[in-house]
């Protein structure tokens, strides 16, 4: 009995090794497979280069550089890929996406249409980048997809805005309107103003994670022309909303009457406060002054980084955080006047 277990062990570590040194020669093998590939990939972007270069700085084409297989195809996207980091005029970037256009046209319809998701996804980005508008309609199709994951349709979104699709609002506002106020800002930071005002427009009917993401994409671009929206947004609306708009308000710098956002500095939420804080800071109204000296002994350590951030604005702001510091009993609005008293020094 010993000696068939004895048996049935060594033919089961036999087995064992076997199935080892079978995985160990195919990943030699593909390893070695991989480098050669690497190697022909390499000649290849040698051999496209000096053309690649010459068409993006002479504006013409030269007889060469015709991709025939796979390998070849992928050389010359990984060096279109490395001018896109290297390129810094209009120009060049629209010679680059012509010639993206050219060449990997037909390849990347294919790519799309892999099983692959990696593949699917690895294409999308390529086509954002090169600026393929040429491929808009393929990759519209995407969204027709029985089973699309997040990823893919949020950049397949994301470049239907890129190239201005007119599908956006419909898609945003009726079919997708499920995605994260992180997805929603991805989508419309890459839209034309045109199309964002748009959303604008249809604000009131959006759902809440589409209207935070409008009101931090007017935050991020600061611009004078949304400054009624904004404000109409913080006279009608309560809670996040109120707060977002109020931030918008604070980064573009500007209001048209200052009296209701001093008020605001009395607030007993503390992210109010904070947020009006900043917009004093900005606008540099000495009706503020007072307030923001008493919000330096605020409970909140945010509420009192902003106010000294807003105070040190003011032209005589290092002189009114110098006196908090020397006369003050709080040792908390101490440390924060200390510490915009010594910001950049």
């Amino acid at each position: 009995m010993q000696n068939l277990e004895l048996f049935f062990l060594s033919i089961l570590t036999l087995s064992i090794f076997g199935m080892l040194f079978i995985l160990l020669g195919y990943l030699t093998i593909r390893k070695a497979v991989d480098i050669k590939r690497r190697e022909r990939i390499s000649h290849y972007k040698e051999q496209y280069n000096p053309l690649l270069f010459f068409m993006l700085t002479e504006g013409s084409y030269a007889r060469g550089l015709t991709p025939e297989t796979a390998l070849q195809q992928k050389a010359i996207e990984e060096l279109f890929s490395r001018y896109t980091t290297l390129l810094e005029g209009e120009e060049e970037k629209t010679r680059l996406s012509e010639l993206a256009s050219l060449y990997l046209t037909d390849f990347y319809r294919r790519q799309l249409k892999s099983k692959r998701w990696s593949t699917r996804m690895n294409t999308l980005y390529h086509i954002e980048d090169f600026h393929m508008s040429q491929l808009l309609e393929d990759v519209s199709r995407l969204l027709r997809r029985k089973r699309i994951s997040r990823e893919e349709l949020v950049h397949v979104l994301r470049i239907l805005a890129k190239f201005h699709s007119k599908q956006m609002f419909e898609l945003l506002t009726k079919e997708f309107d499920h995605l994260s106020e992180y997805d929603y800002r991805n989508i419309l930071i890459r839209m034309e103003r045109r199309q964002f005002d748009q959303f604008i427009l249809h604000f009131h009917k959006s759902n809440i994670s589409l209207q935070k993401a409008i009101l931090d994409i007017i935050s991020l671009k600061r611009e004078m022309t949304y400054l009624s929206f904004l404000e109409r947004i913080f006279e009608s609306y309560n809670g996040e909303i109120k707060l977002r708009a109020l931030k918008a308000l604070a980064e573009i710098g500007y209001v048209k009457n200052v009296e209701p956002y001093l008020e605001l500095l009395y607030s007993n939420k503390w992210e109010e406060r904070m947020v009006a804080a900043k917009l004093i800071g900005s606008l540099k109204d000495e009706r503020g002054i007072q307030r923001l000296i008493e919000l330096l002994h605020d409970q909140s350590w945010w509420v009192r980084s902003q106010a000294g951030q807003a105070i040190d604005q003011f032209t005589n702001g290092k002189e009114i955080l110098r006196s908090v510091f020397e006369t003050s009993n709080d040792v908390f609005a101490k440390d924060m006047a200390w510490e915009w008293l010594h910001k950049g020094v």
